[in-house]
Order: C-alpha cells, then sequence, then structure tokens
C-alpha cells in the first residue's frame, strides 16, 4: 500500500527550493516570534554555515555583527506591533548567492515612522565610505538619530560593515501599520563593494525573498532551512523549536521526530559536493487545525530510492500494534532481520506520529531521485 499524501504544490515547492542549492551554498529563513534566546541560536546556525565556508575570520564577524543587527531592529518593532505579531510575524534569513552573502529581515513598522525611515535610509545611501564613518561619529557625539525613530547607529553600521547600499522595500498593511523589509549584500571578495550599475541586482536578491516569505505565508511554515545539513545544524534547529515553544509533550514529540527526519538526511541522503555535506531542505509547518507537519526533503540514488520506497509501503501496511512489535523485534535481533525489518528510525517516526508516513518521489535524471516525507503531529497542548 503506498501512501502519497503529500499536496502535489507543496511538493513542487519545496524541489523548486532546494534547487536554489545549485546556485548557494545554504538559505536559511526563521518566520515568527524572536525572543533573545532564540535570536541566539539564529545567530549560531547561520554562523556555523558561514565559518564553514569562510573560517574565522574579519568578514565572518562582519556579517555576524550585520546579522545582529538585523535581529535587533526586529525585536524592537516587535514591541510596537503586538496587536498584529501573530498574523505578520518576523522574518530573518540569509543566503550565500555567489559572491555575495544577503541578510534580510523583515517586520512591522509604523506608517507614521516610514517618512523618517526612508529619509535617513536615502541619506546612508548616498554617502561613501568616509562620509559614513563621519555620520558614525557625529550620532555617536551629538545622539541626533534614535534607534526607535529612524536608521539609529545600527543602519549606519550595517551599510558601513556592507560597504554596500541598504535596500529597504515597505508594504502597506493596513492604516497603521506597512511591512518593512531590509537587505544587505555583503562581498566575499575584495573589490566587489559599492552598489554602481548593480543596484537593480541586489532590488531583485529581495523581491526573491519577498516570494519566498509569500510561499512561507500561505503555507504558514515557521522554520526553514536549505542547504548542507550537519550536526551543528541540527542541535541549532532544534534549539530554535524548543526555544519559540513552551515545554509541552507536542514540542517534545516535534523535537524527537525532527532529530531522526535530519538525521535520515545527514546519514542517507546522496551528496552533490563531497566537501559540502549533504544538501536536504526541512521546514516545521502549523496546519490550520493546529497540528503541526514536519517535512524533509532530499535526494536519494535510484537503487536506495527503490529499497527505502518498498521499506516505506511494508511499514505504513502495518497496524500501529504490529509496528510496535516489529521495533521489539529488530531492536532485539538486528543481524538476523531482512532488509525490510531494518531501519529502525522509520518505525520511530511511525510509532511517535501515531499515523502513516507521508511520502513522495520525484526522477530527477536518470539514477537520481528527489524525496520527501512528511509527518504530522498533533497538538495537544
Amino acid at each position: 500500500m503506498s501512501v502519497q499524501l503529500i499536496d502535489d504544490s507543496l511538493f513542487d515547492k519545496a524541489f523548486n527550493l532546494i534547487s536554489r542549492i545549485e546556485n548557494q551554498d545554504f538559505e536559511y529563513v526563521y518566520r515568527g516570534f524572536f525572543s533573545h534566546n532564540i535570536s541566539k541560536k539564529i545567530l549560531s546556525l547561520a554562523d556555523v554555515n558561514i565559518q564553514r565556508s569562510l573560517g574565522i575570520s574579519t568578514l565572518q564577524k562582519r556579517i555576524y555583527y550585520i546579522m545582529v543587527e538585523g535581529l535587533q531592529n526586529i525585536t524592537m518593532h516587535q514591541e510596537e506591533a503586538d496587536e498584529y505579531l501573530e498574523k505578520y510575524p518576523g522574518i530573518f534569513a540569509i543566503q550565500k548567492q555567489e559572491n555575495f552573502y544577503y541578510v534580510t529581515t523583515g517586520n512591522l513598522v509604523l506608517n507614521d515612522k516610514i517618512p523618517n525611515l526612508k529619509a535617513r535610509i536615502d541619506q546612508i545611501n548616498s554617502l561613501d565610505k568616509d562620509e559614513l564613518k563621519q555620520l558614525h561619529k557625529e550620532v555617536l557625539r551629538t545622539g541626533a538619530i534614535s534607534d526607535k525613530g529612524g536608521a539609529g547607529l545600527g543602519l549606519i553600521e550595517m551599510a558601513r560593515k556592507s560597504g554596500n547600499k541598504l535596500v529597504a522595500s515597505f508594504e502597506l498593511v493596513n492604516d497603521k501599520y506597512s511591512y518593512f523589509y531590509l537587505q544587505t549584500r555583503v562581498p566575499i571578495e575584495k573589490g566587489l563593494e559599492g552598489e554602481g550599475d548593480d543596484y537593480e541586482k541586489l532590488r531583485g536578491a529581495l523581491i526573491s525573498i519577498k516570494k519566498l516569505h509569500l510561499t512561507l505565508n500561505i503555507e504558514n511554515i515557521l522554520l526553514y532551512f536549505n542547504g548542507f545539513f550537519t550536526q551543528e545544524n541540527l542541535l541549532n534547529l532544534l534549539a530554535i523549536i524548543k526555544g519559540r515553544m513552551n515545554l509541552s509533550l507536542t514540542t517534545i514529540r516535534l523535537s524527537n521526530v525532527m532529530v531522526e527526519m535530519i538525521q535520515n538526511i545527514i546519514k542517507h541522503g546522496h551528496k552533490i559536493k563531497e566537501d559540502k555535506g549533504v544538501p536536504g531542505i526541512f521546514f516545521l509547518r502549523q496546519l490550520d487545525n493546529g497540528d503541526f507537519a514536519l517535512l524533509a526533503g532530499n535526494y536519494v540514488e535510484k537503487e536506495h530510492k527503490e529499497i527505502l520506497e518498498k521499506k516505506l509501503e511494508f511499514i505504513n501496511s502495518k497496524t500501529m500494534e504490529e509496528i510496535s512489535e516489529l521495533y521489539d523485534e529488530v531492536l532485539l535481533d538486528m543481524e538476523n532481520v531482512d532488509s525490510l525489518r531494518t531501519g529502525l528510525g522509520l518505525y520511530d517516526l511511525r510509532i511517535k506520529s501515531s499515523s502513516q508516513l507521508q511520502y513522495k518521489f520525484l526522477e530527477v535524471s536518470e539514477n537520481l531521485y528527489f524525496y520527501v516525507l512528511q509527518i504530522i503531529i498533533k497538538n495537544v497542548n
């Protein structure tokens, strides 16, 4: 019995998202409430990937500083928009594309603050390196720009650290609020500072993130990671989920299932770049009924796909009582069970979710498939 209950449009979106890895090293997005603890874990997760790419360097420290400023900007405005936070939560995204790192934040701002904010960003973008340094000194001396009222030292320093213009966009929400996107681009190599005629390309990168944000909103995706998976990524993703939700039976089950799903990517996913790790995609979404859906996707070779598909069909054909018995059987005598009965991870996912495993395969090439597994966890809070 084959269970393929994953919505086709969601599957297509997952494949389109993972396909972006071919042009970048990773893409990480968090959408939701931002606390000090969550921000720390977001920074840790992003920094692990940056350090793997760049090592500990001056550039890595510059990018880290920009991420800190962006996260502080979100939490600052979060306090002002408490009544609309559930419907319009903040967003943080970092991507590596070609020779640049892109740091993007999004949050609600009061409409009456937009003119001043636009003016400050325009002012910052009009200045060269020496002029920005002078403005920074002036603000330190006079305190002329308030963090609450406008750009503040944070935005000035983001422009200085990146060596590029700030790109901003405001999307009207209602008479009181607009959604404010801010993007900064940091060059990996020297000589790429300054926008010039490339400013429109930077705006194109922001448009791309806004389209991704729309997808996250439509599917109510709370956490999204697309890139090369490592044990460090797993630990930080786990910490974010725990930090986002109150400690409860649902949180514990979500954490356990997420660990198993991502470990499955790390152990069994197909590597497209030997030195990078295993490419995969993971996101956590909340369904309309309050339950949670965890989705993990990765590439598998044809031979592994055929074995995996038979194993999934076998597991889904059994009752929960039979699955529990088989789990114990495999656990007690792992060396003497046939191939269909091996793989405790999938049994564990079936037991923890109390439902059949939802999966789907897409042929990518003659010997490669894209495999998605989705697990539904009931919200018992």
